[in-house]
């Protein structure tokens, strides 16, 4: 196994659980959790059909500016593509964005390739933006610690190969997770205390 693998095996098996100062929260979801799906965006190219709305990609476009930016020039002088995907919780009064950036020069850990290898995902930090009102209030990078799929082709659809998450209102939790194949991945599995309830 290279060093890249061992470094991702470690990551992914680290549960990711600071979130405006909470503490590790368990990663198993309470029963008849509703989950959705995490839309995506790309820029700087067209290779497949984002599921972004047009004021989600207006905001991805600001929220990653800088990175989308630094991706890198192509050798024909076109940037290279950049992907981010977005979820959105609304409680009360305030709105929390969850949203993850890939690019040629993000700091992802990329999935392997080659004969043999199998996950699709790469490994990310989280960037969660909190609004209160129609100000933002906090803005907070999370570590590489977080599984990252995108895209849309005939051999791995998108209904397929996602990111899910979904929140308890009870417990103030969000939870996110993997599909891959069509199956949860369970090395993927995140929870993180978002608001104080």
């Amino acid at each position: 196994m290279n060093t890249k693998q061992t470094l991702r095996g470690l990551i992914a098996a680290t549960l990711a659980g600071i979130a405006f100062g909470a503490t590790a929260q368990s990663a198993q979801p309470p029963a008849g959790l509703k989950w959705q799906m995490m839309h995506d965006a790309i820029f700087n190219a067209n290779m497949f059909t984002a599921t972004a709305t047009e004021q989600e990609n207006a905001l991805l476009a600001k929220i990653w500016n800088k990175e989308i930016e630094a991706s890198g020039i192509m050798n024909d002088g076109s940037r290279y593509a950049s992907f981010a995907v977005i979820g959105d919780i609304e409680y009360q009064d305030t709105k929390i964005i969850l949203t993850m950036f890939n690019s040629h020069n993000s700091n992802c850990i990329q999935p392997g390739n080659g004969s043999g290898m199998v996950d699709m995902y790469s490994t990310c930090p989280l960037r969660i933006i909190k609004f209160f009102g129609d100000s933002k209030n906090t803005e907070q990078n999370l570590p590489v610690n977080f599984c990252m799929l995108y895209g849309d082709d005939p051999n791995n659809s998108r209904a397929k190969n996602h990111i899910e998450y979904g929140f308890d209102k009870r417990s103030g939790i969000v939870y996110l997770r993997t599909i891959q194949y069509g199956k949860v991945v369970p090395a993927c599995n995140r929870a993180l205390r978002v608001f104080k309830v």
